[in-house]
């Protein structure tokens, strides 16, 4: 009964614990945004500069509250935008570097164009894609463009660095090409693939928004130049935290997803005896 109690207290008590440790642990990275923001306030206040010069976080502040709908109606057309085009690098980019690691064939041909397409900047494709297709495609194509490269490249790095030896000791022992790539080699890439899967969600945001730029109706791009060529400064500021939140929510979805496959990359690799 005694050892029982003992026992229990710290399990009752252990997730408030790790929630306060958690907290702790990302209160330095919160602490830096707040004071810039509160030395920005105060510098609003000391100076007094005009509000299309530079708004006051206040401004910017008000600016999210009054123009909600304004920004919310832009800031689906980007998140549509972006969705689709990772949507569309992941599958190229993912069906491309399985087929590059595979065949030294594919690869030869394949990777000098693969690395041709990031040697031209994306704003000089931009207009191109904008003559071509139409409002949509456009962007996302853009969107896709500038986040298949990370996702080719890690994708090829992680199969071909799977240790060779667990696939030759697999098929010593029996198993078939595709059991030996179903349960090894593509499951040890994956940490690697993550890698490239987080880049191209915040990749992918910036494409669509340079598309955007260069011609469209609607979307945060779009509202930004719009904003600033008429002086709305502060509407400009607060699309931009939209897009600043939306590559954010991204990387953190795809962080999430990391986590569901692999989740024995984030756990300790020793016993926390400290906090027992």
């Amino acid at each position: 009964m005694t050892t029982e109690r003992i026992s229990a207290a710290p399990v009752a008590g252990g997730w408030p614990r790790r929630a306060g440790r958690r907290l702790l642990r990302w209160l330095p990275a919160l602490i830096l945004p707040l004071v810039g923001l509160v030395v920005w306030q105060l510098a609003c206040w000391a100076f007094s500069p005009r509000e299309w010069l530079l708004p006051s976080p206040f401004d910017i502040a008000g600016s999210l509250w009054d123009d909600r709908s304004t920004l919310w109606f832009n800031a689906r057309a980007t998140i549509r935008e972006t969705l689709v085009g990772l949507t569309l690098a992941t599958v190229l980019g993912l069906g491309l570097a399985i087929a590059m690691a595979a065949l030294r064939t594919v690869d030869r041909i394949a990777g000098p164009w693969v690395v041709a397409s990031q040697t031209l900047p994306v704003i000089a494709l931009a207009p191109f894609f904008g003559i071509w297709l139409d409002y949509g495609p456009a962007q996302v194509m853009t969107a896709a463009l500038i986040s298949f490269f990370p996702i080719v490249v890690t994708g090829i790095d992680g199969l071909r660095g799977v240790d060779p030896t667990l696939s030759e000791s697999a098929r010593t022992l029996g198993a078939g090409r595709f059991w030996v790539w179903r349960r090894i080699t593509f499951p040890g890439a994956l940490p690697s693939l993550f890698s490239g899967l987080k880049l191209a969600a915040v990749f992918a945001v910036t494409g669509a928004i340079v598309a955007e730029y260069i011609g469209a109706d609607r979307g945060l791009g779009y509202l930004t130049r719009i904003a600033t060529s008429q002086f709305e400064t502060s509407l400009a500021f607060a699309a931009v935290f939209w897009l600043g939140a939306i590559g954010f929510a991204l990387y953190l979805i795809v962080g999430g997803i990391e986590r569901l496959a692999l989740p024995y990359r984030h756990r300790p690799t020793r016993p926390d005896w400290r906090h027992r």
